[in-house]
């Protein structure tokens, strides 16, 4: 066996991430990374995605995290780099997306006020400790190995989320990581990811409880779609014969044309049909949602008096989880455990509810429709008019993006789901500027489907430095902006609270101008008549490059649903 050549940090880091096999790496280059961008350099494997701002590279590995299920990579300096690409990590442990987020750092002992530093050295990985699953503060050489193991390994395992890694400068301005001279390091070993797998007394017990109660519901949180048990999912529910509800950030858990798809619970405009099925039902089985969050808190005050049955989506049971109802399990393992253990038991076809089901789904879309009627013609452009169009332009298989604010709140409403790629979102952190790193990186690994991110004005400004990135890389998305010269929804919520507003619209530019200049198409629709046919010739020129379509859009209130 040949003996292992000496290396210096960078290509410690590199060899880590070519022995993971990482595909992708975003990043903002910056002095205190030089010797990982060297070593990287030298990992054809590996397709380096140079980014414009700092808060969208971890916002992309978000995306790649949730999009493929193995820990998106970003790579940030010191410092600012950190502190810059902080909402994205927290984004990820909220949504339990996989990623590996690197760092440069100041030197181990840094004088105070540091090139990119302040007093303390290690105060970018002590703020990282609260928004990741792990951060390390590598100090030796020869650790590099282990730590980046360790990383990837605590990333992937129980809840997916993201870790911290840091590598601090030798010295301020020095062109090392830790120290100057190569070393031989220990052979790069990977870890393999640890899963909960379910207790079988667990499995047995919460089938009989299922097959025992009258009119069971089955609520379903991400991650049963982190674990890729979607079918597992369906097929449970067909056999008991169970209406699905989902917390809002499990969005395509299950289809909207599935027979027992009974639509989202959050505490603002929950799914009619999820408040039926939880008026309805005497037990609700939880499954890939976590004990101590807000939604499964949502979920027992819609439903207080009935019993639940849970399933956590956790690294393991803590003192949140108590009782024979709430254990911890891998959703998919316990899923597949529970539909064995079912057997051959398939309850009678409810026809009543199925149709029921069918029936309320129809009358919540001739709502939907019968509230855009009025304003078909209206200038500025309904948003309404603009979700229908979407609706009409993308198939199935469309990937769609939405930011925060007004444009989610409408593409939620009216957004035909198929897929958990149908409708995107930040989830429980809700940090605006997602949607287009989303798209970005879907576009990436989805090259055959139609891509489209959704931005509010005020959104898009917060993350439109990445727009020449995808005109660079090819990643020919849709970019819809939704116009309306404000910070829509706090412009409602101020409105609503005070009867005014203060310090939330703002002059917008030329957003299809812009794209113009950035190599991409650009079109603005004043027009209602003309918002599927810019939509469609966007779609038409993403063939080529990336498109945008701005829409300038009215301050409305969003539509009620209804059946």
């Amino acid at each position: 066996m040949a003996a292992r050549p000496p290396m210096h940090a960078g290509e410690a880091v590199a060899e880590a991430l070519r022995e993971e096999g990482v595909e992708r790496v975003f990043s903002v280059p910056g002095s205190h990374i030089h010797p990982i961008y060297d070593g990287l350099s030298r990992v054809p494997s590996i397709r380096f995605i140079t980014c414009k701002q700092e808060s969208n590279v971890s916002l992309m590995a978000d995306a790649y995290g949730r999009l493929t299920g193995k820990p998106g990579v970003c790579l940030v300096t010191a410092g600012p780099g950190g502190l810059n690409s902080m909402a994205g990590v927290a984004q990820a442990y909220g949504a339990a997306s996989p990623m590996v987020h690197l760092g440069g750092a100041v030197p181990l002992k840094a004088d105070r006020e540091a090139f990119h530093g302040v007093d303390n050295p290690a105060f970018v990985h002590e703020m990282f400790k609260n928004i990741t699953k792990w951060s390390a503060r590598v100090e030796r050489i020869e650790d590099i190995p282990e730590a980046m193991a360790r990383a990837f390994h605590i990333a992937r395992s129980g809840r997916p989320g993201p870790v911290h890694v840091e590598l601090p400068r030798l010295s301020d301005y020095s062109e090392y990581i830790l120290q100057e001279q190569r070393a031989v390091l220990p052979a790069y070993r990977r870890r393999p990811a640890v899963v909960t797998a379910p207790d079988p007394k667990d499995v047995d017990h919460t089938a009989k409880r299922l097959m025992e109660s009258r009119s069971p519901v089955i609520a379903a949180g991400k991650g049963v779609i982190r674990k890729g048990a979607l079918q597992e999912l369906s097929e449970l529910s067909l056999r008991l014969q169970a209406p699905v509800v989902f917390a809002q950030d499990a969005i395509g858990v299950i289809p909207e044309a599935h027979p027992f798809f009974a639509g989202h619970f959050q505490h603002y405009r929950s799914h009619p049909l999820c408040i039926e099925a939880l008026a309805r039902t005497d037990l609700v089985f939880g499954v890939g949602l976590r004990a101590g969050t807000a939604e499964l808190t949502e979920l027992k005050g819609r439903a207080p008096e009935k019993e639940l049955m849970l399933v956590g989506f956790d690294d393991g049971p803590d003192a949140r989880y108590s009782g024979e109802d709430q254990r911890v399990a891998d959703p998919r393992l316990f899923l597949a455990a529970l539909l064995e253990r079912l057997g051959n038991y398939q309850r009678p076809r409810d026809e009543a509810l199925v149709r029921h089901m069918a029936e309320g789904k129809a009358a919540i879309r001739k709502s939907l429709a019968a509230q855009n009627e009025p304003h078909q013609g209206d200038r500025p452009i309904d948003p309404g008019v603009l979700m229908d169009a979407l609706n009409a332009v993308l198939d199935d298989a469309a990937v769609v993006a939405s930011d925060v604010g007004n444009c989610q709140m409408w593409a939620r409403t009216f957004r035909r789901i198929a897929t958990p790629e149908s409708f995107m979102q930040s989830g429980v952190w809700n940090a605006m500027s997602y949607g287009l790193p989303t798209a970005i990186v879907a576009k990436m690994e989805f090259p055959g489907r139609d891509v489209v991110a959704l931005a509010g004005d005020g959104a898009f400004l917060m993350t439109i430095g990445d727009l020449p990135t995808a005109v660079e890389y090819g990643a020919n998305i849709l970019m819809v902006v939704l116009n309306d010269g404000a910070f829509g929804q706090t412009t409602m919520q101020q409105s609503n609270l005070y009867g005014h507003t203060y310090g939330t619209t703002f002059a917008s530019p030329d957003f299809a101008a812009i794209a113009r200049a950035c190599g991409a198409e650009g079109t603005r629709v004043t027009d209602p008549r003309d918002v599927e046919p810019a939509l469609r010739q966007g779609l038409a020129a993403t063939k080529e490059k990336p498109a945008l379509v701005e829409v300038m859009v009215a301050r409305r209130p969003y539509p009620k649903i209804q059946g």
